[in-house]
């Protein structure tokens, strides 16, 4: 995304080219005028000038974001107390940001219970078969039907395995179904605690140049419906705030199912990002939801405080 920044920076690029291409004519040839001179020394002035507006732009980034961090430590603490969460980081989603999601929650007074990596084979079309061999022996347990999608399937298949609608433990069916999924492939389920979440948060990728494909975008999508079946509340966080074209955030909320169930947040890789992820769960788990941030179709920045 081109952005202010972005401007000072090819503006002094351009008026750096041009002060040496001066200075090289200058000493190439004698006789040119003393105006060329003058112009390489403004040029130089301008540059200074446009490094100092780069370094004033950054310190503020710097301020917002220390700000926005500390703020947002106050505003979110308790929100998320007793609170058992899992934090499903798909395809691509960045380690950074799912870690600083991890990192909020916890300090929100959340436990994450589990941190689960989804593998791309899940929403591969031709190992679709993949999928249904992993979870083809519960499908009277989790309820599966004919012209459900592979990501469908697997939603339903991990949100059984690590979530559930209120407190309680992973019993053996749990447990088995999430071997299921990583015996073939599809995911990788950190140990650790052996509770269920109560809260899903879903991290997806960034935009990307070239954007995946609308089919692609669709199926994660449905495994993120497909996970919120068995889980009291989903937030799907994306770390879009430089773009929301191309990405799962914008299309769960063009998709008719999701828009109405899952909550989204489009910039998560935001210190007030991560604010408002967790503010977003608060907010699920009492039944409600909303999608957040600064890009298109956010209801608001943040949901309406105090959450309750």
């Amino acid at each position: 995304m081109i952005n202010f920044r972005y401007h000072i920076v090819s503006l002094m690029a351009v008026f750096l080219a041009l002060a040496v291409g001066i200075a090289v004519g200058v000493s190439l040839s004698p006789s040119v005028s003393a105006g060329l001179n003058e112009q390489a020394a403004q040029d130089r002035k301008q540059v200074t000038a446009l490094r100092g507006e780069l370094d004033r732009v950054n310190a503020l980034d710097e301020y917002r974001d220390a700000w926005a961090g500390r703020a947002g430590q106050q505003l979110a603490l308790g929100a998320l107390t007793g609170v058992g969460v899992a934090v499903v980081a798909m395809p691509d989603a960045p380690n950074p940001v799912v870690q600083a999601l991890t990192d909020g929650v916890t300090a929100a007074g959340g436990t994450v219970v589990r941190t689960v990596r989804v593998d791309p084979d899940v929403f591969d079309p031709t190992k679709a078969e993949v999928v249904d061999e992993a979870v083809g022996a519960y499908t009277e347990e989790l309820g599966l039907q004919e012209d459900m999608t592979p990501a469908t399937r697997f939603g339903r298949a991990l949100g059984f395995s690590i979530a559930a609608q209120a407190p309680q433990e992973r019993d053996e069916l749990a447990v088995g179904i999430g071997d299921a999924l990583q015996g073939a492939g599809l995911a990788t389920l950190s140990e650790g605690s052996n509770r269920r979440a109560e809260l899903v948060v879903v991290v997806a990728a960034p935009a990307s140049d070239p954007q995946p494909a609308p089919e692609l975008l669709q199926a994660h999508v449905q495994a993120d419906v497909g996970l919120l079946f068995h889980a009291a509340g989903l937030v799907l966080a994306g770390p879009n705030s430089e773009s929301i074209t191309g990405t799962d955030v914008l299309a769960a909320r063009t998709d008719d199912d999701a828009a109405d169930l899952v909550s989204t947040v489009d910039v998560a890789d935001l210190p007030s990002g991560v604010t408002t992820t967790v503010l977003a769960g608060q907010e699920q788990l009492l039944g409600r939801q909303g999608h957040y941030g600064a890009l298109t179709r956010a209801d608001a920045p943040l949901p309406t405080l105090p959450v309750r």
